[in-house]
């Protein structure tokens, strides 16, 4: 009798979770749901998986992005094209340790990032992407908040911040010539806000075959998303061995656990053929209605004048981003400032082929720019900051 109503207590256990599960994913309707065409997890175009038996085309191809209201928060749904890698029997490459000891949120072969741009102001927020993702934001999709759903939330949360620390203590070198105790004391305290305000690494995960839900709370996104924000989300390798690395968890070359780009096949990163640029980022998808979109903007960069491919995000509804003026940015305005911008001096059509900008004429053109409204005040003091360190 004991062990039978042992059984009963379990099997029901296991049935109210089961059916709590199913009231969540087809409860409410979704707050809004993105697709992404399917078969196009190969960066620019390139990119050939890594020569393992774990990963496989369609693994990190992401087919959809979706968001549905939660208690105090919302859970987020990223579905992949395949059946998610299990981490449970496997073991790692460096000592055999159990992945599930590491990646103990039921992946551990990719990334994603989700950028949100809450205003949908052109230049108002941050176009920096995580470090290692090899690629910028674009900047009329500037993000307020970021979310990274990544195997080792934890390890990538303290290598976030030690790369900060390190950021934060070169720009006050910079300025004073050394850094005290003191400061670095402070610095810290700065990396920490910075992660805490604008960061979030979900804990809360849940795998089902091939879709990921993860929770984020009201108290980091300020509310439920929204249809008029807009969302950009890429897709990552995962290298979860990274931090046991020699050297790993300096911030010389913050990897993130950013699974790198390489020529050939191997085992732990994206290769490329003996024709491709080595700058190629690293990013296997991101979230374009667009077929065409992926190619051209993750082709886009320049690794000498240091200008990234710059990702855009989606708007559910479609709406574009307003200029700093508050008016909607024409594509002509666009275009200027993204060169001006991405150039840290004035467009290129501005002087004559070959002919250097001198510093004050870039200082009246931005000077221009942001009288008209088309950058914000931060990208006026930041531009102008880079400009006159040329001097």
């Amino acid at each position: 009798m004991t062990i039978r109503r042992s059984f009963s207590t379990l099997l029901t256990t296991a049935l109210g979770t089961l059916l709590s599960a199913v009231v969540l994913s087809a409860g409410a309707a979704p707050l809004f749901s993105i697709d992404d065409p399917k078969g196009d997890d190969h960066g620019a175009g390139g990119l050939l998986y890594p020569n393992r038996e774990d990963m496989h085309p369609g693994d990190l191809d992401l087919v959809r992005l979706e968001a549905e209201r939660g208690e105090d928060g919302t859970w987020f749904t990223v579905e992949l094209a395949q059946d998610v890698q299990d981490p449970r029997g496997r073991v790692t490459q460096l000592g055999q340790t159990p992945v599930d000891s590491l990646a103990r949120q039921g992946f551990y072969t990719f990334n994603v990032d989700v950028y949100v741009d809450t205003d949908r102001i052109a230049g108002s927020g941050n176009t920096v992407s995580v470090p290692g993702r090899g690629v910028s934001i674009d900047r009329n999709f500037a993000w307020e908040k970021a979310i990274v759903l990544t195997p080792r939330p934890g390890i990538a949360r303290t290598m976030l911040q030690m790369y900060f620390d390190s950021q934060y203590e070169e720009e006050l070198r910079a300025r004073q010539g050394r850094v005290s105790k003191e400061e670095i004391a402070e610095i810290q305290q700065r990396s920490e806000r910075t992660v805490d305000e604008d960061y979030f690494f979900p804990t809360r995960v849940r795998v089902n075959n091939h879709r990921v839900q993860f929770f984020v709370p009201d108290s980091f996104l300020g509310g439920a998303p929204t249809t008029s924000w807009a969302y950009t989300a890429l897709v990552t390798g995962a290298d979860i061995e990274q931090s046991g690395r020699v050297g790993s968890l300096t911030s010389e070359r913050p990897l993130m656990m950013t699974m790198p780009v390489g020529r050939g096949r191997q085992y732990n990163l994206f290769g490329i053929r003996s024709d491709g640029d080595a700058g190629t980022p690293p990013v296997v998808d991101l979230l374009a209605s667009d077929p065409g979109v992926q190619k051209t903007v993750l082709d886009n960069y320049d690794v000498v004048a240091g200008r990234l491919a710059a990702i855009p995000g989606v708007a559910p509804d479609n709406n574009v981003a307003l200029a700093a003026s508050g008016a909607p940015a024409t594509v002509e305005q666009a275009g200027w400032v993204d060169e001006v911008v991405g150039s840290g001096g004035a467009p290129a059509a501005a002087a004559a082929p070959g002919a250097p900008r001198t510093v004050p004429a870039r200082l009246r053109t931005l000077n221009q720019l942001f009288e008209e409204g088309l950058i914000t005040k931060d990208e006026y003091a930041d531009l102008r900051r880079k400009i006159l360190a040329e001097l």
